[in-house]
């Protein structure tokens, strides 16, 4: 055990610390940082089990709590490979799924854009996966936690979509794409636990939280083999249109475009997945949350353009209607993609329909999708 008063940065807990109701504030593992070590002091928290105390500790004290950390903590080291070997070769499938999948095309709005946007995305993609560092940090983001890889995918997919819609050329809307898909490694700096927490946050769990946006963009500002927006957008993807955001309160212009597209596709994705904490929203409240949050959360031409590229309902596909008829998409107005035209097949009293016929949205405002069906 280390008295809070001698500690240093860079020791690692060789056992949790907890609060007084018994939760878990900083996880076993957890690199000590400064501002970690001043708030155990500010805490009262007096003593701390780091691992190089227990690894001190003489082999008849066995029943010590620090020495039984330090052993789990060795014996998981085996599995921690494992682990890196499990989450690198998702991130290979992941990237073959990916340059691999033509589908990648039902997420644009605008059918005659598709094609074209799935060869200069997969191409990208392509050259991407052969990016020694961005595959590492993307393989210690998967070992942190799956669900946080994946959001970075759809990300990295969403803003590539936007670039693409804004007529980037081919040189930013790769930096575009490296920028999204790093805009999150500060996350592998957290806590285990607090990725996972359910429950309402602590004043504590969000400072500790925003920080993971100047660990990111610690990361990243001196990597040569990367562009300088990459760190830029670790940073700011949290800054707000309205000045409302972190870490620095920044508005308008004076965030990094491509943080904003980041920013506003985090914010979609995060919505309409599931998270440890909740149940996802459907793409319809997403996308009229995203509207009704323009020019205070997110710039609204922005938004507008996003809504409108952004196919959350793919032509073909099949959806339940708030009357329990299930319909058919046959036409997205792309001003509109949450109202679009469907087609009926079967009524709300699970009578298929024998002539199936058409209903525009767009004037039917007393119906809504209410969700996807199979």
């Amino acid at each position: 055990m280390k008295p809070t008063a001698t500690l240093r940065p860079g020791q690692t807990l060789a056992k949790p610390v907890l609060n007084k109701n018994g939760m878990v504030m900083l996880g076993a593992g957890t690199q000590l940082t400064d501002k970690y070590i001043e708030r155990l002091r500010t805490l009262g928290i007096t003593d701390i089990y780091v691992e190089e105390d227990a690894s001190s500790r003489t082999q008849g004290a066995e029943s010590s709590p620090a020495i039984a950390s330090h052993a789990s903590a060795s014996q998981e080291r085996p599995n921690r490979k494992r682990n890196s070997a499990a989450s690198k070769k998702a991130v290979d499938e992941a990237f073959a799924r990916l340059i691999g999948n033509p589908l990648i095309r039902q997420q644009l709005s605008v059918p005659m854009l598709g094609d074209r946007f799935v060869r200069i995305y997969q191409t990208l993609l392509k050259e991407l996966s052969d990016h020694r560092f961005i595959k590492d940090r993307l393989t210690l983001l998967h070992m942190k936690d799956p669900m946080l890889f994946e959001h970075t995918l759809n990300v990295a997919t969403l803003s590539a979509i936007i670039g693409f819609a804004k007529q980037y050329s081919i040189e930013p809307l790769h930096d575009l794409i490296v920028s999204a898909l790093l805009f999150d490694i500060g996350m592998t700096q957290l806590p285990d636990e607090l990725l996972t927490k359910k429950g309402r946050l602590t004043d504590y769990d969000r400072g500790l939280i925003e920080r993971h946006t100047v660990e990111g963009y610690q990361m990243l500002v001196h990597r040569s083999d990367l562009p300088g927006a990459a760190a830029i957008c670790a940073l700011q993807h949290h800054e707000r249109y309205d000045g409302s955001g972190y870490p620095s309160g920044l508005s308008r212009s004076n965030i990094h475009e491509f943080a904003q597209i980041i920013a506003l596709a985090d914010t979609y994705d995060a919505l309409v997945s599931r998270r440890h904490h909740r149940s996802s929203y459907t793409k319809r409240d997403a996308v009229e949350f995203l509207l009704g949050s323009g020019d205070r959360m997110f710039d609204l031409s922005l938004v507008k353009l996003f809504v409108g590229h952004i196919s959350i309902y793919p032509v073909g596909s099949r959806v339940v209607l708030n009357s329990g008829q299930t319909a058919v998409i046959t036409s997205v107005d792309s001003s509109l993609v949450q109202r679009p035209i469907v087609k009926i097949i079967r009524e709300g009293d699970g009578r298929p329909v024998t002539s199936p016929y058409e209903i525009d949205l767009r004037a039917q405002f007393d119906l809504v999708i209410v969700d996807t069906a199979l």
